[in-house]
């Protein structure tokens, strides 16, 4: 009798903790959003555009396929994000689902005039969303972009995701901005942040470019860091990938040559002395040469000076970004938020005027080039017309 009671206990105990589906939804109840786009509509009102997931657009009748789009847009305006998005069943017959959202667009009108951290408020507190999913701010209207057809992927959404991981993974063009990374620049001491910027390629129709930072100061967007410049920011913050560093040969603008940089560490420390900030920067990197055109490495010698140009020219683009961010007042190398966590008291003390202070701040920089490989045997342009 006891054997049995143990029993139904035990089954009873594992009734208790099975999962349940008290908020279940089927798929054919739910409109899957891939991206979306929020623009500045009439009147003050946002104008939200969702791109849904289309799963049966490529199947035809009788095993041909179909002419229609992966890529349905749906348009509502209303006075706030979550208003916009109740709206969307209206047109769908189905309810939004974000659990595969890929990214957000925010229409550089909006971003200029509308607190970023605000305006996606409704996607911090969702239950739904991914804090992954990445942000992105577009040259004139979001909406417009979301209207282009992706190259090669399935949806537009995913397109956009991926050409700003690789424009940020193998060109340094581009940051990796997400909602969490977003949430925790603008909860910073030091509250400056960045967006991947996006803007059309007019040379081709449904061609866009993810390249270079959109600049917030206190959520609103004031500056666009171009791509150029990223390059650096992405070396100073330590968040380097991989990619690409030209140098012009002597008396030959229309030539250069190139060195790819595999793996690069920053050391960037702060230096308080009373109220003056120094920053003393060091880089050390290693890499291998991708174009040889009007160098020759047939010595040791010949190998450092020419690592040496190219460190000079490494220490160039991080001042050039530094004298950019200066000019803009804008702190996304993080110096203050370093300071706040070591010199906390002291980050009180200079907060208010911090914007002033680091446009005036002195950087050192010093880096250390190695070169891995030459990419042939030989240390000199492997093809050319001239005598030698």
């Amino acid at each position: 009798m006891m054997k049995k009671w143990m029993v139904f206990i035990f089954v009873l105990t594992s009734f208790l903790l099975l999962t349940g589906c008290w908020n279940k939804m089927e798929l054919d109840e739910s409109g899957f959003v891939m991206a979306i786009a929020l623009d500045q509509g009439k009147g003050g009102r946002l104008e939200l555009t969702t791109q849904m997931y289309r799963p049966n657009a490529d199947k035809g009748g009788d095993g041909g396929t179909s002419n229609h789009s992966k890529n349905l847009l749906i348009k509502t305006e209303d006075d706030s994000v979550f208003e916009a998005i109740r709206d969307i069943p209206l047109h769908l017959g189905r309810k939004a689902n974000w659990t595969h959202t890929r990214i957000i667009l925010i229409g550089e009108r909006l971003a200029r005039s509308t607190d970023v951290g605000k305006l996606i408020d409704f996607f911090y507190r969702d239950h739904e969303t991914r804090h992954t999913i990445s942000i992105m701010i577009t040259k004139g209207r979001a909406g417009k972009i979301l209207e282009k057809q992706p190259a090669i992927e399935q949806t537009i959404g995913q397109q956009l995701l991926l050409t700003k991981q690789v424009s940020y993974r193998n060109a340094a063009k581009s940051m990796d901005t997400t909602l969490l990374k977003l949430g925790l620049q603008m909860n910073s001491p030091q509250s400056d942040s960045s967006i991947t910027y996006v803007y059309e390629d007019k040379r081709a129709k449904d061609m866009f470019n993810a390249a270079g930072l959109a600049l917030l100061k206190k959520g609103k967007m004031k500056s666009v860091l171009s791509s150029k410049k990223v390059e650096g920011l992405v070396m100073l913050r330590n968040e380097f990938k991989s990619g690409i560093i030209e140098l012009s040969c002597p008396g030959k603008k229309s030539e250069t040559e190139s060195f790819e940089i595999f793996k690069l560490r920053t050391q960037l420390k702060p230096r308080l002395i009373g109220d003056k900030v120094s920053v003393l920067v060091k880089t050390e990197a290693e890499g291998a040469i991708g174009e040889l055109k009007c160098t020759e490495l047939k010595t040791r010698k010949d190998e450092a000076e020419f690592l040496h140009k190219m460190e000079e020219e490494i220490k160039k683009q991080m001042l050039a970004t530094i004298h950019d961010l200066q000019t803009y007042k804008m702190d996304i190398i993080d110096i203050g938020n370093k300071i706040a966590r070591s010199h906390f008291k002291k980050w009180e003390e200079m907060k208010g005027e911090w914007d002033k202070q680091f446009a005036t701040i002195p950087f050192d920089i010093h880096v250390k080039l190695k070169l891995i490989t030459t990419g042939t045997v030989i240390g000199r342009p492997t093809v050319s017309g001239e005598e030698r």
